[in-house]
């Protein structure tokens, strides 16, 4: 009698390892796509492959529920691997921000001339610098403004943050540009000060 309710637990358990619906499906496959990419070092230029890669692996975990959604030839068919990768790369895009940047960079083509373009510059001194998720700061004009940036990528000067050079009162010059991540807290996307280069004075 147990060896039978253990086998019918068994079977119960991949049968519903194979019943997850469409959502779920790529809720799974954005987290295993997540958790590959941020363990590569993603460039703009290899960022299509390496995303494509990471991908496939969720795939092969997952074979008999992307089959169910999406027919076994998802792979050679492109307007159903168009159409998973659509739906993945939204559920990526809140869960790993920093793969979000090159997705979004990838798309806009000559996104990385458009934020320069955009780039901003501000002068100030550093009031405040905490590393949690990521590595934020604020620093504060002669104004009396305070502007918050987040350090998203690497760039030459990163190091002042990452090695904790910089201290707070440092005054600085701190160039940036504006993004919307999505804030899973707030349930929105909001407006952030992305910092692609910092010159301690």
């Amino acid at each position: 009698m147990k060896k039978i309710l253990l086998l019918l637990v068994l079977v119960g358990n991949v049968a519903f390892a194979q019943k997850l619906t469409k959502d779920q499906l790529s809720e799974k496959l954005a987290d295993k796509a997540c958790g590959c990419a941020e363990k590569q070092e993603i460039t703009k230029d290899n960022f299509e492959l390496t995303i494509g890669i990471c991908l496939l692996e969720g795939i092969n975990a997952f074979e008999k529920d992307v089959e169910k959604h999406y027919g076994k030839d998802v792979i050679s068919n492109d307007k159903k691997m168009e159409e998973l990768g659509y739906e993945v790369g939204k559920k990526m895009g809140m869960k790993c921000p920093t793969v979000f940047k090159f997705m979004l960079e990838d798309e806009e083509g000559d996104g990385a001339d458009a934020d320069t373009s955009d780039e901003l510059t501000i002068s100030g001194k550093v009031s405040e610098i905490k590393s949690e998720q990521f590595l934020t700061f604020v620093v504060k004009e002669e104004s009396g403004k305070t502007n918050q940036f987040i350090l998203l990528s690497s760039f030459d000067n990163s190091f002042l943050l990452t090695d904790k050079v910089l201290k707070a009162t440092d005054a600085v010059d701190v160039t940036y540009y504006e993004m919307e991540l999505f804030d899973a807290k707030l349930g929105k996307f909001v407006s952030y000060k992305i910092v692609t280069d910092i010159i301690k004075k």
